[in-house]
């Protein structure tokens, strides 16, 4: 599940930072102003857009890093617990084959005294 909130927060972002690319770069085509001008504002928007995108990449990065620390963290914690549930189920297991053992002998013994 965590994959996929990763993969639906860096595709929104994705959409914005190209739905606001695309909208600035219309906004500036369609004021009328010189062709020298309008080259430098899309020059100097398209960095921009460029750094906040590293930007994002970045955020999305470090958040995807947390949750596969939290999940290593989380894995190890069931994994942890699993061990110690299938060793108290392995005494139990034990302890009932060694009573199973006992009544054998004491039958054997009741059937061996007849």
């Amino acid at each position: 599940m965590e994959h996929e909130e990763i993969h639906d927060a860096a595709t929104f972002i994705a959409g914005l930072t190209i739905g606001a690319l695309i909208g600035t770069v219309s906004a500036i085509l369609l004021v009328p102003q010189s062709g020298r001008r309008t080259r430098k504002q899309i020059a100097r928007k398209a960095s921009d857009w460029s750094e906040a995108a590293a930007d994002t990449v970045g955020d999305v990065r470090d958040e995807a890093g947390r949750l596969a620390d939290r999940t290593r963290r989380d894995a190890r914690r069931i994994r942890e617990e699993a061990r110690g549930r299938v060793g108290a189920t392995g005494e139990r297991l034990a302890d009932v084959i060694e009573q199973g053992r006992e009544r054998l002998r004491s039958g054997a013994g009741y059937i061996q005294r007849r």
